[in-house]
C-alpha cells in the first residue's frame, strides 16, 4: 500500500511537470484539457505497468527538452520548413491568416507580422492589392472570437482610408487548405496569374506546397517571426519553437496523407 501511494505521488510530481512542456507545444491547451492530462498522469501511478509507462514517456521528455536546449536540433528542423523567395510583380498578395487573442479581440503577433509584411509589399508596388482571412471563432476555439481578416481589415482601412490598397475578404477560413481553395477559385474567376504568398517562415513550406498543388503560380514570402529569434542561439528561443515546429511536421504529415501537397 505504502508503495502505491509513492507512486501516485510520483505520478501526480511527474505528470504536473509535464503541464508547462504541453503548453509549449499546444498553448492552445485549456484549463479543462490540462487538468484531464493531469488527472489521467496521476491516475498511472495506482498500477505498475502504467506507472512505468509514465517513467518512460517522462524520461523521452526529459531527453527531447535537453536535445532542444542544449543542441542545434530546432535550426535543423526549421530550415526544412522555410521557403523564402524573392518577391516578384503579381496580381494578388495573400496574406494568410495566423492568430487572435479572443478576449481582447486583437491580432496576434503572427497575424500582425504577416499584416505588416503584405503591406509592405504593396506599398513597394508588387501587386495592387490584398487578401484577408475571414475566419470562424471555432478555430480559436471560441464561437464568439472575431473574425480575423475583419479586424485586419479594419487596421488597414485605418491607416491608409480610401488611399489603401484594393482588399480581397476570404469568408469562412478555416485552415490553409481552404485558404488555397478560395484562393484558387478567386484567381480563376478574375483572370489572374500570379499571388504573393505571406506567411510566417515556419508555415511557409506548408502553405506554398498546399496552394501550388492547386496549379497556382506561387511565390513564397515569409514576413519576420515574432514569437521567438529565428538564429534560435538562446535556449528560451528553442524552447518556444517547438510550438510551431510541432504543428508544422504533423501538419505536413496530414496534408500529404490527404493528398493536399
Amino acid at each position: 500500500m505504502l508503495k502505491q501511494r509513492v507512486q501516485l505521488l510520483m505520478a501526480a510530481g511527474l505528470s504536473l511537470l509535464l503541464l508547462p512542456l504541453g503548453l509549449v507545444v499546444n498553448p492552445e491547451l485549456g484549463v479543462g484539457a490540462l487538468l484531464g492530462v493531469w488527472l489521467g498522469g496521476t491516475l498511472m501511478g495506482l498500477f505498475g505497468f502504467t506507472f512505468r509507462v509514465l517513467l518512460l514517456g517522462s524520461g523521452f521528455c526529459a531527453l527531447l527538452i535537453a536535445a532542444v536546449v542544449f543542441t542545434p536540433l530546432t535550426r535543423v528542423l526549421m530550415s526544412g520548413l522555410v521557403v523564402d523567395e524573392a518577391p516578384q510583380k503579381a496580381d494578388l498578395i495573400v496574406v494568410l491568416g495566423g492568430g487572435m487573442h479572443c478576449g481582447a479581440g486583437e491580432l496576434e503577433a503572427s497575424s500582425l507580422a504577416r499584416l505588416e509584411k503584405g503591406l509592405e509589399l504593396w506599398r513597394a508596388g508588387f501587386a495592387p492589392r490584398i487578401s484577408l482571412s475571414d475566419t470562424v471563432g471555432e478555430i480559436f476555439g471560441d464561437a464568439r472570437c472575431p473574425s480575423l481578416g475583419l479586424e485586419a481589415r479594419a487596421r488597414v482601412q485605418a491607416l491608409y482610408g480610401a488611399e489603401g490598397p484594393e482588399i480581397v475578404l476570404l469568408p469562412q477560413m478555416r485552415t490553409t487548405r481552404t485558404e488555397a481553395l478560395a484562393v484558387a477559385e478567386v484567381v480563376r474567376e478574375r483572370g489572374w496569374e500570379r499571388v504573393l504568398l505571406v506567411t510566417t517562415p515556419a508555415h511557409s513550406r506548408r502553405a506554398a506546397g498546399a496552394f501550388r498543388k492547386l496549379g497556382l503560380d506561387v511565390v513564397s514570402v515569409t514576413s519576420s517571426e515574432p514569437r521567438f529569434d529565428l538564429a534560435l542561439s538562446a535556449p528560451a528561443d528553442r524552447l518556444q519553437s517547438l510550438t510551431p515546429l510541432t504543428r508544422e511536421y504533423l501538419g505536413l504529415l496530414k496534408y500529404r496523407l490527404q493528398g493536399w501537397l
